[in-house]
């Protein structure tokens, strides 16, 4: 008798998740710039997201051509984390590294970033990205990026700080995950506004090793040609900022973590963010002038707005000058700062941008 051949799978490297809704002019550079990688051994999951555009017929071109690219179909446009989930729970890789539609990587990325996971056996790989704009018909970007270091644990987490409040550990597009580490905790996308910070935050909590790389290859592109930079103000945007401070602190506590130092560094990067709110909130001209006044209100009586302007001692004169109609609770001069800061950031969104990045390093 004749036993059947057990099928033996060779699991991929690297599992790559990219979720697609409606960017039919950006998404076939996307899908091309990892298919053309230097590393090739992965898997390509394309969640075709419910779009109604042209997306779905550009993803199924590439999917007749490249064996590694396995698409995922959702007749209605669900929320990105529950796409993302259904295709973790799919993949088969060591690593997983995530991808918008409307962006594109450098061809040497995946090559880099799995060789100093295999290196250093990290379970999270994190490497710099550049922001990237069309404005008035020209394009500028500016580079977020980290030194070359390898942390374990302890020493991660006393200099966690200095990676989140450059914005480099809350994206997840920056980063190669391991799927074991991932599997182990049971880590999974959260169905809120703020899928991403919860994702890496809950990464970060027990991580043991994590591998920083020195180079940049993302390429998030923050304005459109022909967009010229409009900004689409946001009605969650305070909401996402509050969960977003209340995990990280949930995180240091956790951590044990307490010095002024550190804490100060999460006040000033909180300052910053309120500061945002504001502005986008006397900007929206969605909201009624009466809903405007309770939203601002909303904020100034926050808890954590109020333990974060009493608490902090301002890295930039810039943020300490910003802070103080929050801290006074005045909604003319809040009105007026987030007016100015609306006009500038609309007017000259990257220097705007560059400027709070260059803010956010020197406090460093």
């Amino acid at each position: 008798m004749k036993c059947a051949e057990k099928e033996v799978r060779i699991m991929p490297a690297i599992s790559v998740i990219m979720p697609v809704y409606n960017t039919e002019q950006y998404v076939g550079k996307a899908i091309e710039s990892i298919l053309n990688q230097t590393f090739r051994d992965y898997e390509f999951f394309i969640i075709d997201n419910g779009s109604t555009d042209g997306s779905s017929r550009i993803i199924a071109d590439y999917a007749a051509r490249d064996p590694r690219i396995r698409v995922i179909h959702n007749d209605v446009n669900v929320y990105i984390a529950e796409a993302r989930n259904a295709a973790i729970e799919k993949t088969s890789g060591e690593y997983l590294y995530l991808i918008d539609s409307d962006d594109t990587v450098e061809l040497d990325m995946l090559e880099k970033m799995y060789s100093a996971a295999k290196r250093t056996n990290a379970q999270y790989v994190v490497a710099g990205y550049y922001m990237e704009y069309y404005q008035q018909g020209k394009f500028s970007s500016y580079e977020v990026c980290p030194d070359e270091h390898f942390y374990e644990q302890e020493d991660f987490r006393k200099n966690a700080i200095k990676y989140l409040t450059r914005t480099l550990l809350t994206v997840p597009w920056n980063k190669l995950y391991s799927l074991d580490y991932i599997r182990k905790h049971n880590i999974r996308f959260r169905n809120t506004k703020l899928e991403d910070h919860h994702f890496n935050m809950d990464i970060i909590k027990d991580v043991e090793r994590v591998y920083m790389v020195g180079e940049s290859f993302y390429h998030y592109n923050r304005s459109r040609p022909g967009t010229d930079s409009q900004i689409v103000y946001n009605k969650f945007l305070n909401q996402k900022k509050r969960e977003h401070f209340k995990h990280t602190m949930e995180v240091y506590r956790y951590w044990g973590i307490d010095d002024f130092a550190t804490m100060n560094e999460l006040y000033n990067y909180q300052a910053g963010r309120l500061v945002e709110c504001v502005s986008e909130t006397c900007c929206n001209s969605t909201l009624t002038k009466e809903k405007r006044m309770s939203e601002l209100k909303t904020i100034l009586n926050d808890a954590d707005t109020r333990m974060v302007v009493t608490k902090i001692k301002s890295n930039s004169l810039l943020l300490a000058i910003c802070v103080l109609p929050i801290k006074w609770k005045s909604i003319l001069m809040c009105s007026v700062m987030g007016h100015a800061i609306g006009f500038a950031k609309k007017r000259f969104s990257y220097s705007f941008y560059l400027l709070r990045s260059k803010v956010a390093q020197k406090a460093k």
